[in-house]
């Protein structure tokens, strides 16, 4: 499985738009800025199952092979800071 994550700033927030072989759109703006990463990463782990996928976050590959278990904090991580400074 292949996941291309696109993570962008909003006025309010911020917007995760999945595609690949899960796709779909993730926009947020009640969660405090410093919990972002770890929101979105909750909320695309409830929609799929993503062991072994390869994750690629804003055109840069973030994991060859993705586990939940293992690689959740970091994938958290990822998502926070690929949102750029000031979030």
């Amino acid at each position: 499985m292949k996941v291309h994550l696109k993570v962008e700033r909003t006025s309010g927030g911020v917007r995760v738009v999945a595609t690949g072989d899960y796709e779909d759109t993730i926009e947020t703006t009640l969660v405090p800025r410093e919990r972002i990463g770890r929101f979105v990463a909750d909320l695309i782990l409830d929609r799929v199952y993503l062991k072994g996928a390869q994750i690629i976050v804003n055109d840069a590959i973030a994991f060859e092979v993705f586990d939940a278990n293992d690689n959740f904090d970091e994938f958290a991580e990822i998502i926070q800071e690929a949102q750029g400074s000031g979030i």
